[in-house]
């Protein structure tokens, strides 16, 4: 992991963004001026993109997040490809992003080319014996249908999901973010924006990775909460 991300490059400019970004800099420009500060690759640029935010966006995010599996008498909803490519990318052992913000959050950039392959069964069988184990009150799975093959993910899902003794929806939507219940169901998702809308969020492919102890490679920016005035001292010293 060294050679593909370089800690020695990526720690001092994930400070820099960070203080940038709490003290309201332009996301797009506040990335440009560290990423060039540090000669960072466009992989660089991406993880700390992911995976750092304003001070105070990271800890109200924070502070909505479910972080057990206690939710018999809930309903759950994923947000589908978002949750599904996250834990692709996990059993692929790909490299990913713990962010300040608290979400576990992929880099792959696939999700407009996703495509089924046999990992992909392996997710969803990984999901049934997750909530086999640990069964909300109901499950909805919703997929982005713009998104190739989008509704045969979503019969996987229902096929293989509906062996739980609990009502199960799947299918693929327009705009998922649009028909979310936000208010009265807790929300699978990394999605920044769909956290935002989010009474409750929860970071799925985290709580399954605890679950089964899963060997991950993972960048940690979730230390990155504390005043940017700390940042800075920090900097100067």
């Amino acid at each position: 992991m060294a050679n593909y991300l370089r800690q020695d490059f990526l720690t001092p400019a994930a400070y820099d963004f960070y203080f940038l970004l709490t003290r309201k800099y332009p996301r797009d420009l506040s990335l440009e001026i560290v990423g060039n500060r540090y000669g960072l690759t466009k992989k660089e640029r991406e993880v700390l993109k992911r995976g750092i935010h304003p001070q105070k966006e990271a800890l109200t995010r924070r502070g909505k997040q479910f972080k057990t599996a206690s939710w018999s008498n809930r309903t759950i909803t994923i947000d589908g490809h978002n949750v599904h490519i996250t834990l692709e990318s996990i059993f692929l052992d790909k490299i990913l992003v713990l962010a300040n913000d608290g979400p576990l959050r992929d880099i792959s950039g696939v999700s407009g080319s996703f495509r089924a392959t046999e990992i992909t069964v392996y997710v969803i069988e990984t999901l049934y014996k997750f909530f086999k184990e640990h069964p909300p009150k109901r499950l909805v799975v919703l997929f982005d249908s713009p998104i190739s093959k989008s509704g045969e993910l979503a019969k996987l899902y229902r096929q293989t999901l509906s062996k739980l003794s609990i009502p199960i929806k799947s299918q693929a939507v327009p705009v998922p973010e649009k028909v979310f219940d936000y208010e009265s169901t807790i929300v699978a998702s990394s999605d920044s924006h769909v956290i935002d809308l989010s009474r409750i969020w929860l970071d799925l492919p985290r709580l399954i990775v605890d679950h089964f102890d899963i060997k991950i490679k993972s960048y940690d920016f979730s230390y990155l909460t504390f005043s940017p005035f700390a940042v800075s001292q920090r900097n100067d010293d």
